[in-house]
């Protein structure tokens, strides 16, 4: 009977608790905010940032919890393909970049696939993207590819398009750094 009194005692008294705290439950990224005035520094030590103009509109990651981080990706050094993928869940956002090239140095490559989402659209969904359009000046640039410290940073820019949404994106002045192990 004690220990009935003492659980039932913990479960009234912890959402009471809560209410006090000024922290989020879930850990969010403090790395960014939604659209900043201006974009991060271009970097190349791993530093975590993911950024880019949208229309014209900058662009930056935010959000996550304890699962999820708004910044994933990785080089494959077999494939050498490398994948990126930004989140914006914060502040009544709610889209996703991704960019992916096949790339083995520093230099520059063509895109091999890029993507937006916005989850706020009426006219997308989850398996409805934009997509690269085809003969657009997409590329990324790797500015550093550190496979001993796992470090990938750069720059990019891409076009996509949703012909659902009938419109068109263009990605400008994009920039990431990126420790994909740690």
């Amino acid at each position: 009977m004690k220990n009935k009194f003492l659980l039932l005692t913990w479960l009234l008294a912890v959402p009471l608790l809560w209410g006090g705290c000024d922290k989020p439950l879930f850990k969010t990224d403090e790395a960014s905010i939604a659209q900043p005035d201006e974009l991060p520094p271009i970097t190349t030590t791993g530093e975590g940032t993911f950024a880019c103009k949208i229309n014209g509109v900058n662009w930056q990651r935010c959000g996550g919890n304890l699962k999820a981080s708004s910044l994933t990706g990785e080089w494959h050094p077999v494939y050498k393909i490398f994948q990126l993928a930004a989140g914006r869940e914060c502040e009544g956002f709610d889209d996703r970049i991704s960019i992916s090239a096949y790339i083995d140095s520093e230099g520059t490559y063509p895109l091999s696939r890029a993507t937006h989402n916005d989850f706020e659209l009426e006219c997308q969904d989850v398996a409805d993207q934009y997509f690269l359009l085809n003969n657009a000046d997409n590329w990324v640039e790797i500015l550093n590819l550190d496979t001993q410290e796992f470090i990938v940073s750069g720059t990019f820019q891409c076009t996509l398009v949703h012909e659902k949404c009938g419109d068109t994106l263009f990605i400008t002045d994009g920039r990431f750094d990126y420790k994909w192990a740690y």
